[in-house]
């Protein structure tokens, strides 16, 4: 991959501990190279907080100027998040592009974007990200005129006309986008109303998701595989596959990986890709098991969930990439998307756990519970059912999450 741009990379450590900020300073870096940056210095200093003006004090602020100018860099990509006029600070100061994470991240999802709705969910996010700077362009503008009213300049006009301008280019974004929301709902209604269960594929971005699906895709026998990529980010599209295994059917989701502090501009931005992690009914959080930083990606993945709103799913950890490394943990579950290694058992547990083994029980509900059965219409079919004094004599088939409820209801011969 030829690198487009060379960049110093730099950070403040706010209270974390060396190793964990060392991992995230390595983690922007690929987020450089999967952006066409190459990293050729870094420039980092501790502090118990950013400094509002320029995020670097002073004297570190003139270091990463004198680093710009001796190593001839096109730009600065900062860890940390800033304010737009910080920015534009350090911009003036080091006479160079300064990008901050969000930006970097917006940047890659810009180049990698291929359907409509990734590309309009890009697009609200940059369009979002980029308007605080026609405020502070606005403000300059009126500290320069000295907040009169009376002198108001083609300068301030400029300005309106642009903010204007990008609001409304949101607003038709917007609708653009909720037209397409209620095709992709209509789509999916369909998909329901085949009662075919869902499996979404989730977790560190690069981690093997894409390959797991395209592998799952080849026992299918079917060509129609997904991007997969050695590089952060390679998709963002939410692709859906109908997989068959053990005269079970399902459908599988391959979704957005994770990284740390994704912009939340890009989770509201993606949270209809993201649903389909929050609506499934079994997860498969794929991790690389070669990456030495794969707990803190793990917990990544973990804390990315939490804020989608994914709670109550089955979770299905594998540990992919296990031909890359030497040793295995005791009760993991490894899989190897290059030779084949753990997966078919995988697909047997995603199945056991879709399609629990199904009981035949015979029960008397009294008719004050017979809420029980309706609030598990999924897990069960009646074989036969009779009302009498005591309560309804009902003998079903059902599974394990119904059999446990109502093993106390048991008929006695």
């Amino acid at each position: 991959m030829t690198m487009n741009k060379r960049a110093i990379i730099a950070g403040i450590n706010e209270n974390k501990k060396d190793d964990e900020f060392n991992l995230l300073i390595e983690e922007t870096i690929n987020l450089c190279e999967a952006c066409n940056i190459e990293v050729v210095e870094r420039c980092i200093q501790k502090s118990r907080k950013i400094d509002p003006n320029s995020a670097f004090r002073k004297g570190k602020l003139l270091e990463l100027k004198e680093m710009v100018e001796s190593l001839n860099v096109d730009c600065v990509v900062f860890y940390n998040n800033l304010s737009i006029s910080m920015l534009a600070r350090i911009s003036k100061i080091c006479e160079v592009e300064i990008i901050d994470r969000t930006n970097l991240i917006l940047d890659i999802f810009s180049i990698r974007a291929k359907t409509r709705e990734a590309i309009i969910q890009t697009q609200m996010a940059r369009l979002k990200y980029d308007l605080p700077k026609l405020y502070l362009m606005d403000m300059d503008s009126e500290r320069q005129r000295g907040g009169s009213d009376h002198n108001r300049g083609s300068g301030e006009t400029k300005i309106e006309i642009a903010r204007r301008k990008i609001e409304g280019q949101i607003s038709d974004l917007k609708r653009e986008l909720n037209d397409l929301k209620t095709q992709n709902s209509e789509r999916a209604k369909k998909r329901n109303n085949s009662n075919l269960k869902s499996v979404a594929l989730v977790g560190y971005t690069n981690a093997g998701k894409s390959s797991l699906m395209n592998y799952i895709l080849k026992l299918n026998n079917k060509d129609k595989f997904v991007l997969q990529k050695d590089m952060l980010f390679a998709t963002l599209d939410t692709s859906v596959r109908n997989v068959s295994y053990n005269n079970e059917q399902f459908l599988l989701f391959d979704t957005v990986g994770f990284v740390s502090d994704l912009p939340h501009e890009l989770v509201e931005a993606f949270q209809s890709t993201l649903n389909a992690a929050s609506e499934a009914d079994v997860l498969i959080h794929v991790i690389d098991s070669s990456d030495i930083n794969y707990e803190n990606q793990k917990s990544i993945t973990y804390s990315t969930l939490k804020k989608i709103g994914v709670k109550d799913i089955p979770i299905i950890e594998v540990y992919n990439k296990v031909d890359k490394i030497v040793t295995k943990e005791h009760g993991l579950r490894y899989i190897s998307c290059l030779n084949g290694e753990g997966i078919n058992e995988l697909l047997v547990e995603v199945i056991n756990t879709l399609y629990p083994k199904k009981f035949s029980e015979k029960i008397v509900l009294p008719y004050d519970q017979m809420y029980i059965l309706d609030k598990f219409k999924n897990h069960y079919q009646i074989l036969d059912l009779e009302n009498k004094e005591d309560g309804c004599h009902i003998e079903l088939n059902c599974d394990s999450t119904l059999k446990n409820i109502i093993s106390k209801y048991e008929k006695k011969d």
